[in-house]
């Protein structure tokens, strides 16, 4: 979603509403996979006329938009969830950990109130996260400038040996997900429960959490503005950026071009 079906200010534009209704018109299916919660994403799921399951949390869940029904659901561990939290006390960084459909926070920063502002939610404050690990939280992302990330994740990584994987979604965001949450294998997955062979998928992104979903599908392609990691990734690179790169592909689908067919 954020750099690939917009460049900001959560709005769709009319030329890619457009598209992704004919596309729909003509028998195709159009979801969405991204990192954020099945909350965030209801606005475009009902502006795009989605009813196909997507997404959520980078894999960690598949939901069905029209039944909410989850499809698929991984977790991270309390004890694991327990260390994450202990280590991130001492880095000056913002973490925000997902439990039972709710962002919880130690305080309100400036860093999470504009990810609240993007993603339209709420992040309750919690004095003491560690009280909630016993619920088996969904994600801890955490926020923060990248050379601290990188550090917290060097550290994290020498800690706990295994149980989760981590992922950038964004220049400032590194998340803590759980063991074999991606956005590729929950893709593989969908394509199990709905009988779909991934050699009829196409994927588009633009951030490193979407590599994974780049190598699963049939047609990997990566939007112009895309990180150069994965860039080098995808089968193609489209010429536009953003929304634009978007837009491309459907457009080529929808002419029955030769290289997205």
């Amino acid at each position: 979603m954020d750099g690939t079906l917009f460049k900001s200010g959560n709005k769709v534009q009319p030329r890619k509403l457009e598209l992704v209704h004919r596309f729909q018109e003509q028998g195709g299916i159009f979801t969405l996979a991204t990192g954020r919660m099945k909350k965030a994403i209801e606005p475009f799921i009902d502006e795009l006329a989605i009813r196909f399951p997507v997404i959520v949390y980078n894999g960690a869940q598949i939901v069905d938009p029209v039944t909410n029904q989850l499809l698929a659901s991984k977790e991270l561990t309390p004890s694991l969830a327990e260390s994450a939290l202990t280590l991130l006390e001492q880095y000056p960084l913002s973490p925000i950990m997902h439990v039972n459909q709710q962002p919880y926070v130690w305080k309100q920063t400036q860093e999470v109130l504009e990810h609240m502002k993007k993603d339209n939610i709420e992040c309750l404050v919690h004095e003491n996260l560690h009280d909630l690990t016993i619920h088996s939280p969904t994600k801890i992302l955490v926020i923060g400038e990248p050379e601290r990330l990188q550090e917290f994740e060097a550290a994290f990584q020498q800690t706990v040996e295994n149980g989760f994987q981590l992922v950038y979604s964004d220049w400032n965001y590194l998340e803590i997900l759980p063991w074999g949450a991606s956005k590729g294998n929950a893709l593989e997955t969908l394509a199990r429960i709905k009988g779909i062979s991934m050699k009829h998928m196409i994927a588009v992104g633009d951030e490193r959490n979407d590599i994974s979903m780049l190598q699963a599908a049939g047609l990997g392609v990566a939007v112009a503005n895309a990180d150069e990691t994965v860039q080098r990734q995808a089968n193609r690179v489209t010429r536009g950026s953003w929304n634009q790169g978007l837009e491309e592909v459907i457009e080529a689908v929808l002419a029955h071009k030769k290289e997205y067919n």
